[in-house]
């Protein structure tokens, strides 16, 4: 059996279908870089936004351990204990607890130790000054003294990169 030949008008050929498919697959190149380039932009901010939650949660739990301490020990028992050992501090105007430097010589209090948190959140009780309220105007007015303290609390997230620092009051 024999194959019959096919003959093809000589015809000049162009190339144009292979310009167009090495075109389309360029495009096609760039579109798939440029998409990996935006997931793993998208991986960084997801991981760094986890970071800065974990370190603002274990910040938080740090500053709900000063409340615990306070709210558990008796106010007599707060008096004089403000020297500056042990994380209690009498108040100071120009003190700052905004840098890792400000932290290296307190003797600040340690919180509870949080699963994926590289380090335990530590925090500051400071004493602030009397404040003297008038009572209500519905009964006797007589000077009311509360204690009120600030709870400063820093910590880090899930690597040494993120710090979270709260701060916040509490009336005794």
């Amino acid at each position: 059996m024999k194959l019959k030949q096919r003959n093809l008008p000589n015809k000049k050929q162009s190339g144009a279908a292979l310009i167009l498919g090495l075109t389309l697959i360029m495009i096609l190149s760039v579109l798939v870089i440029s998409s990996a380039k935006t997931t793993a932009l998208q991986q960084k901010m997801a991981s760094n936004l986890r970071d800065k939650e974990l370190s603002f949660q274990a910040a938080e739990s740090a500053i709900k351990a000063g409340e615990s301490y306070l709210k558990g020990t008796a106010q007599e028992d707060l008096a004089g204990n403000f020297s500056g050992a042990g994380g209690l501090l009498l108040y100071e105007n120009d003190r700052s607890l905004s840098a890792e430097e400000d932290w290296a010589n307190l003797g600040s209090l340690e919180g509870q130790s949080l699963h994926q948190v590289v380090s335990k959140p530590v925090y500051v009780i400071e004493e602030l000054p009397g404040i003297e309220v008038e009572g209500d105007s519905l009964s006797i007015p007589r000077p009311v003294t509360s204690a009120h303290f600030r709870i400063t609390s820093k910590s880090s997230g899930g690597t040494t990169t993120s710090s979270t620092v709260l701060q916040t009051m509490y009336k005794k």
